[in-house]
């Protein structure tokens, strides 16, 4: 299932290399904040995976976007302190919004929709319940 998330960028995360396997990961951290003085702000981190880096190369500080998401969840069995569960928010697709509310092309892309040419990510493999298990590290 896909969700949408739209908001003010606050932080674009670099690529983060993890493990020797070459999985690849990025936050972004969007603020729900759009056109109002909210006293509680809401940001929220969601991670683009693999090929999905990309999709955050032409975003920057300050962009209102709507996030493309599905949400993963998976169990770690922690040995000692018990099992414990993660959620992550998994960028699938962004588009960067105008003042108008319509979709328009970021900064060095032709594109109005950022993620357009870019597939869902691959279906995890046998062992791999949120298709980034890599070693016994929770996160």
């Amino acid at each position: 299932m896909m969700y949408d998330y739209q908001g003010m960028v606050e932080e674009v995360g670099p690529v983060q290399n993890i493990g020797t396997n070459g999985f690849t990961k990025r936050e972004l951290i969007v603020d729900n904040d759009i056109d109002s003085d909210n006293r509680y702000p809401n940001p929220v981190k969601f991670t683009f995976k693999r090929m999905n880096c990309a999709l955050l190369d032409h975003v920057q500080k300050g962009m209102r976007v709507k996030v493309r998401f599905a949400i993963d969840g998976r169990r770690w069995d922690g040995g000692p302190r018990g099992t414990q569960y993660f959620v992550d928010l998994t960028g699938i697709k962004l588009d960067v919004i105008g003042a108008d509310g319509n979709a328009v092309s970021p900064a060095g892309s032709a594109d109005a929709s950022v993620g357009a040419a870019v597939p869902p990510p691959a279906a995890p493999s046998a062992g791999d319940t949120a298709g980034e298990f890599i070693d016994d590290v929770p996160f």
